[in-house]
């Protein structure tokens, strides 16, 4: 092989692998499962936080419903060692929208640690039955007091922002698959599905660039060999 043909290689392989860094999402923000639910339906969700410091814990997540469309009811599933809080718009009656969900370590070994992650269930309801997106504000605190804010809300044909809000797509499409109180049918598309569909395209992505990639060195290899043949 000769020098030309090996830096080609080196060249096409650090572009592969530097197209699909840059294909990757994001993970280290608080994100949302499943993407996206049907306008007016009660839901179950499941916001799922990593842990993003190594020299702190989280021990504390709240995430702050939009006030513009408002939900009505929130239930949290009950999450050993953690303490939950649904807030409203009225607390002293305890009435009105519910404004945010607050979880809260009970003990240092229920936080978070190194790089773990948790999740964090609630069904809410009903979402708003127009617009195509619900946008969850959350705030993530560490045992030493900092506050990571996962506020800002992307916008389309720009790129994610520094510290991301959590957004839940609206479709019409996506009630099938939960029954009236938001929970999964079993069998239903939600069950099957288990990879959403970002994570399938960046999949598919990566794969058809490792594809031309191959083909590529094949072709270099080739070209290669066949130049010592003369």
């Amino acid at each position: 092989m000769t020098g030309h043909t090996a830096r080609g290689i080196v060249l096409l392989l650090a572009g592969v692998a530097g197209a699909a860094a840059a294909a990757g999402p994001a993970y280290g923000h608080v994100s949302v499962s499943p993407a996206q639910a049907a306008p007016g339906a009660t839901t179950t969700l499941t916001f799922r936080v990593p842990n993003e410091r190594a020299d702190a814990t989280t021990v504390g997540i709240r995430l702050v419903l939009p006030t513009t469309a408002p939900i009505a009811s929130a239930a949290v599933h009950e999450l050993a060692g953690w303490r939950a809080v649904v807030e409203r718009a009225e607390p002293s009656t305890g009435g009105g929208p519910v404004t945010a969900v607050t979880w809260t370590a009970l003990t240092p070994d229920a936080a978070i640690d190194g790089d773990q992650f948790q999740e964090f269930r609630v069904s809410l309801g009903p979402l708003p039955d127009s617009g195509d997106r619900v946008v969850f504000k959350a705030l993530q605190t560490y045992s030493d007091g900092r506050v990571a804010r996962w506020i800002e809300e992307p916008e389309a044909g720009k790129r994610e922002p520094e510290n991301p809000a959590v957004v839940l797509r609206l479709d019409r499409d996506a009630g099938g698959a939960v029954d009236e109180h938001g929970m999964p049918i079993a069998g239903g598309a939600a069950a099957r599905d288990s990879a959403p569909p970002a994570a399938v395209s960046l999949a598919v992505g990566v794969a058809a660039l490792v594809i031309a990639a191959a083909a590529l060195l094949v072709a270099l290899v080739n070209r290669a060999a066949a130049g010592r043949r003369r």
